[in-house]
C-alpha cells in the first residue's frame, strides 16, 4: 500500500486474517458511526403478539475480491442489519436468519457502533441466530416457500457481502421471486438490494420488481470509496448499474437517509435511513396484522362504508 496514503490515515487496513483489508482509518472514520440515528419507540398494546415472523437474508462470504486482486473483508453492516431488525423486534416481530447453506452469517466486526450500547446488546443476545442460522437451500427444497409460511417480509441488509454470492445463488432467486409473487414485503437497505438481481439467475422473463423504484448506496460514492482507503480496489460491478439495467430505477445519487416506499418495496438508501425505514416497516406490518385479527363484522362494516 502506498506509504503516504498510510502516513495520512488512507490505507486500508489489513484484517486479523492477513487475506483481506478493512476500511483505512479515515474510511472508518467517515463511513462508521460510533452511535447510530436508533431511537426505541414504545408500541404498548399495538405490539404484535402472534407466529409471522421476518426473514434476514445474509452472506456466508468474508471476503469480496476488488479488480486489484485485493480482499475486502466485508459481510453485513452491523448498523443495517441491526437497527431495522430492532424496531421490527420491538414491534413483536421475531426473526430467522438464512444464509444459502446455513453457514454461519457473516458480519463487519468493523462496522460495528463502538459506542452504541443498545445496538451492541441486540448483536450479543442475538448471536446464536447468525451464527446458526437457516439454510436457504433446504427451505427451497423442502418447499418451505409456500402459502402457510411464516414469513411476512424478507429483509436484505447492507454491507458489501450482500454483493458475495448471494446475486448469483439460484435458490435467493426463488426466494425474491416468492416474496413478490406472494405479497409479501420485501425490506432492503445500501447494498442490500444486490441479492434481487438473483431472481433473474436461470429464469426467463422480466426481473419481477422491474418498474418498481427503490433507495439504495450510489455506485458513484462506491466509485470514489477506493480514494480514501474504505475499499482496498476497484468494485468489479456496480450494483445500481444492475438494478437498472433490470428495469428497477433507483432513486437516489447520494447518501442523506432517503428511505422510499413502492408498493410492498420497502428501502433505504445507508445506515442514515436505518432508523426510519425500521420504523416505516414496523408500522405496515402492524397495520396489516390489525386488519388480519379485526373481528369479521368490523371488516364487513368497513367494506361498507362504516357501521351503520
Amino acid at each position: 500500500m502506498n506509504p503516504i496514503k498510510r502516513l495520512l490515515g488512507m490505507a486500508p487496513t489489513p484484517d486479523e486474517t492477513g487475506r483481506g483489508y478493512i476500511p483505512s482509518p479515515l474510511g472508518r472514520l467517515l463511513g462508521v458511526a460510533k452511535k447510530t440515528d436508533y431511537a426505541p419507540v414504545d408500541h404498548g398494546s399495538r405490539a404484535y403478539d402472534g407466529d409471522k415472523r421476518i426473514l434476514v437474508l445474509c452472506t456466508e462470504e468474508r471476503y469480496f475480491e476488488m479488480t486489484n486482486g485485493n480482499l475486502f473483508s466485508t459481510g453485513q453492516n452491523a448498523q443495517e442489519t441491526a437497527v431495522p431488525l430492532m424496531h421490527l423486534a420491538s414491534a413483536g416481530f421475531d426473526f430467522d436468519v438464512v444464509t444459502p447453506t446455513g453457514a454461519p452469517a457473516v458480519i463487519e466486526e468493523w462496522s460495528a457502533p463502538s459506542k452504541d450500547q443498545a445496538v451492541l446488546g441486540f448483536l450479543a443476545d442475538h448471536r446464536a441466530a447468525f451464527d446458526r442460522p437457516l439454510s436457504l437451500r433446504e427451505l427451497v427444497s423442502n418447499g418451505a416457500l409456500d402459502d402457510d409460511s411464516p414469513y411476512v417480509a424478507l429483509f436484505l441488509p447492507g454491507g458489501h457481502g450482500a454483493m458475495v454470492g448471494l446475486p448469483e445463488d439460484p435458490n435467493v432467486g426463488a426466494l425474491i421471486r416468492w416474496i413478490e409473487a406472494s405479497g409479501r414485503y420485501l425490506v432492503a437497505v445500501c447494498h442490500g438490494p444486490a441479492a434481487m438481481l438473483a431472481a433473474t439467475v436461470g429464469h426467463d422473463g422480466p426481473h419481477p420488481y422491474a418498474g418498481y423504484d427503490m433507495a439504495a448506496f450510489p455506485d458513484k460514492l462506491d466509485q470514489r470509496s477506493p480514494s480514501m482507503g474504505y475499499l482496498p480496489g476497484d468494485l468489479p460491478w456496480l450494483q445500481c448499474e444492475r438494478l437498472e439495467a433490470q428495469g428497477i430505477r433507483i432513486v437516489n445519487d447520494k447518501v442523506d437517509g432517503t428511505t422510499h416506499v413502492d408498493r410492498k418495496l420497502y428501502s433505504g438508501d445507508s445506515p442514515k435511513a436505518c432508523d426510519r425505514l425500521g420504523k416505516i416497516v414496523a408500522e405496515a406490518l402492524l397495520a396489516d396484522a390489525a386488519i388480519a385479527t379485526r373481528p369479521a363484522d368490523a371488516t364487513d362494516d368497513r367494506t361498507r362504508g362504516g357501521a351503520r
